[in-house]
């Protein structure tokens, strides 16, 4: 299924491109309807081991919402929680996780700017930097205040063969300088249809956009929302990694990607041709997990499978492609939220 290429400046939206996108959504309902069952896939063997535990305590061993690996050996990886300030390197060695050093984003204060939970979502990798993204969305529910921390980018450069910084880090001090960090996505989402009726709106009461997912690949940042999700679309917004995080107006673009009804994207992973999408229940109730491939030059959208082993009450909230080289299958890594340690399941996803 392809979508042609629609690219806005902030400022400069067309009536136009945004009529064309809910044709598009109309006409993945068609589609969607007569498209054959997915894959129901199981994972490959019992959940792989952590040692040791991640830090700091149990709810941050339970929150593990992204992560992403340097294609080092072994890989060394960062992990985010979406309820801290702080992220975590870890090693896949033997179908082992071994957290390591942690590394803080933010300092308490900066700026007369008072941090909180950052809330980040996604983490990525590409060209030598971690990228680290938060949810850009308000609280899941109604009359919650907004906290300015979750509408943040972050990304550090790293050593190519350590996969972890030259400069100095730890849990309590941060290099301002090193760790880079935007807020530039803030307004693009608040302008950018069919995202901005639903910019900073509860989650669960209101379809609120909630970015979820990230996947970097040269010079472009893609972000995958869980929410909304509009006439069973859900939406990837690309933009330019310079324009991020240097100066200019941000070029942008929405692709939807019709995931069916209350499915958003959980995250995104990038590949040498395309990108796997991880999806699952937009709002709070449950729903199916599943794993797609999208190419981002001919936008191109195929289901793939159907998650099953997941175990009762954990949300698969992170996506590792360990081996995209078998001309049958994806080998996967799936981190599960709100089971301590996050629970790696290995599945075998068929291309």
């Amino acid at each position: 299924m392809c979508e042609p290429d629609r690219r806005w400046r902030l400022g400069g939206l067309r009536r136009d491109v945004l009529a064309g996108a809910f044709a598009f959504a109309a006409a993945t309902l068609v589609w969607l309807a007569a498209a054959p069952a997915q894959q129901i896939i199981q994972p490959v063997g019992p959940a792989w081991s952590v040692q040791p535990k991640f830090e700091k305590n149990a709810d941050a061993r339970k929150a593990i919402s992204g992560a992403a690996c340097a294609p080092t050996l072994p890989p060394v990886c960062l992990a985010a929680n979406d309820e801290k300030k702080y992220a975590q390197f870890f090693s896949i060695k033997d179908k082992t996780l071994a957290p390591a050093e942690l590394i803080r984003l933010v300092p308490d204060k900066e700026n007369g700017f008072e941090f909180d939970e950052l809330d980040a979502e996604g983490v990525a990798y590409d060209g030598g930097f971690f990228y680290v993204v938060g949810s850009h969305g308000a609280p899941r529910k109604s009359g919650m205040p907004v906290d300015a921390s979750r509408f943040f980018i972050f990304r550090f450069k790293v050593n190519e063969q350590s996969g972890k910084p030259d400069f100095k880090f730890s849990d309590e001090e941060v290099d301002t300088k090193a760790i880079e960090k935007s807020s530039k996505l803030r307004d693009v989402i608040r302008k950018a249809p069919p995202l901005a009726s639903f910019a900073e709106k509860p989650l669960n009461d209101e379809n609120g956009a909630n970015i979820e997912g990230i996947a970097v690949k040269g010079p472009a940042i893609f972000l995958g929302f869980r929410g909304p999700v509009v006439s069973a679309n859900a939406f990837i917004l690309e933009v330019d990694v310079n324009r991020v995080f240097g100066p200019g107006d941000l070029d942008f673009a929405i692709h939807p990607i019709p995931l069916g009804e209350n499915t958003g994207i959980r995250d995104l992973a990038a590949l040498k041709t395309g990108m796997l999408i991880l999806s699952g229940p937009a709002a709070d109730i449950p729903g199916a997990y599943g794993i797609s491939h999208w190419n981002e030059q001919s936008r191109a959208w195929k289901p793939l499978a159907t998650l099953d082993g997941i175990p009762s009450g954990g949300k698969p909230e992170s996506l590792i492609v360990l081996d995209e080289n078998d001309p049958q299958h994806y080998r996967v890594l799936v981190l599960i939220e709100s089971i301590e340690n996050a629970h790696p399941l290995e599945y075998r996803v068929p291309r």
